[in-house]
């Protein structure tokens, strides 16, 4: 990661596939890592009011920042990282990222689905041309599949992974159904478990949860 840039994350997908909750718990990853850390979230977006519920009820817990699109080109550089959960590969501002995630529900249909979208893929290609004349870097383009059902359906990971040097993106295993995942309303998260105040309601999903997330984290800075 640049000193003077910060790694610029896109987190892309269709409603309900999981990618706020996503931006939620790698933000937080990331400031547990002492990583300075913004979100880049519209005035009335849910995860803001998430944010800043738990800034409020736990101010002793770390927070990303919130940034507006029209603070980005100010403020990006005082933090190691930025994610950005509402944006695509169409928009003009994800042409700064640094890695861009597809994230993809997960069920039987969703790898075929993904491979016939020509349309996506492309864009996604004409977005990694565009920022390597621009920047002079390659974009690292991740599909993740967030497994919202109880059975794990390894097949389509598989699918997936056969696919990733036809298309040019990597692909992590998929993150497996978790309650803690989706259970974000309060704002404490999988990741707050084993902080002194909260580390009694531990529970082997959290624990899990936090495991999956992490090697995410590890799996994008690799």
């Amino acid at each position: 990661m640049s000193e003077n840039r910060a790694h610029i994350i896109i987190i892309d997908g269709e409603e309900g596939s999981g990618r706020k909750t996503l931006c939620f718990e790698l933000s937080l990853i990331l400031l547990y890592n002492n990583q300075k850390t913004a979100l880049i979230l519209k005035p009335d977006s849910k995860l803001k009011k998430v944010i800043e519920t738990r800034t409020q009820r736990h101010p002793e817990l770390p927070s990303p920042c919130i940034i507006s699109r029209e603070e980005f080109a100010q403020h990006a550089e005082q933090f190691n990282a930025v994610i950005i959960p509402e944006s695509t590969a169409n928009d003009t501002f994800a042409e700064d990222a640094s890695t861009y995630i597809t994230v993809l529900k997960h069920n039987k249909n969703t790898a075929k689905q993904f491979q016939n979208n020509l349309s996506y893929i492309n864009s996604v290609w004409e977005l990694k041309k565009k920022i390597a004349s621009l920047h002079n870097h390659s974009l690292d383009w991740i599909v993740c599949q967030n497994n919202l059902y109880p059975t794990t359906r390894l097949e389509t990971y598989e699918e997936l992974k056969q696919k990733s040097r036809l298309y040019g993106y990597r692909t992590p295993p998929p993150l497996n159904f978790r309650f803690a995942y989706q259970n974000i309303t309060s704002g404490i998260s999988a990741q707050d478990r084993t902080t002194p105040s909260l580390e009694k309601t531990l529970t082997y999903e959290d624990i899990c949860a936090k495991r999956e997330i992490t090697k995410l984290a590890e799996f994008i800075f690799s």
